[in-house]
């Protein structure tokens, strides 16, 4: 029977041979020992694949960096120095007005044109105050706010010999734009039920 590889079947061993180990010899002048060299080369073999990926890495590297650099100015460019956009309220004029001035009204009533009440008008301005400042209260909230305030303060402006004149009341109030950018102010106007006044309404002393 032939026995498995690596299995004995306690047959003795037999002892292996070994050859004698080579005598060096020593290299003449000018000459290099052959293990030496071939060690050189191996080493030069082994090292110039080293250099040429550290150079392939650091082109790599390198094309990394300068798009970094494209795209920070990129950004720069793109994100930095877009202009700002600022709303700002205007005040409309008819917020300025005052007790005592007389007024010509446009088609848009904050457009308003103060002017002598001597001259023929469309109003007078008899008073103004400023509502409770708080968060929007709501439309109709403001408007019944302004009614009763300019209610409460005409007959106090108003000259008595006019009392029973054909005579109506106005205001202007802050709409949620206004409120929303401070304004508070009511303004109570005087007007005639037909036609314009003549002279001021205001009482004497």
């Amino acid at each position: 029977m032939v026995a498995p590889a690596g299995v004995n079947e306690g047959l003795p061993q037999e002892s292996a041979e070994t050859e004698p180990a080579p005598v060096p010899t020593e290299a003449g002048p000018g000459e290099t020992e052959p293990a030496e060299a071939e060690l050189a080369e191996a080493a030069l073999a082994e090292a110039a694949p080293a250099e040429a990926a550290l150079a392939v890495v650091g082109i790599i590297l390198g094309v990394i960096a300068l798009v970094g650099v494209a795209v920070g100015v990129l950004a720069v460019v793109t994100h930095g120095f877009r202009p700002k956009t600022v709303v700002t309220y205007r005040p409309a004029a008819v917020f300025g007005l005052r007790p005592g001035q007389c007024v010509n009204s446009g088609t848009n009533a904050l457009a308003v044109t103060v002017l002598s009440c001597a001259r023929p008008h469309d109003a007078e301005v008899f008073a103004t105050f400023s509502l409770p400042v708080t968060g929007w209260p709501g439309a109709s909230t403001v408007q019944l706010d302004a009614s009763n305030g300019c209610v409460s303060r005409l007959d106090s402006y108003l000259n008595p010999d006019l009392a029973t004149a054909t005579l109506t009341q106005e205001y202007v109030y802050p709409n949620e734009a206004a409120w929303q950018a401070g304004e508070r102010t009511v303004i109570c106007e005087v007007r005639a039920v037909s036609g314009q006044l003549t002279g001021s309404v205001r009482a004497k002393g």
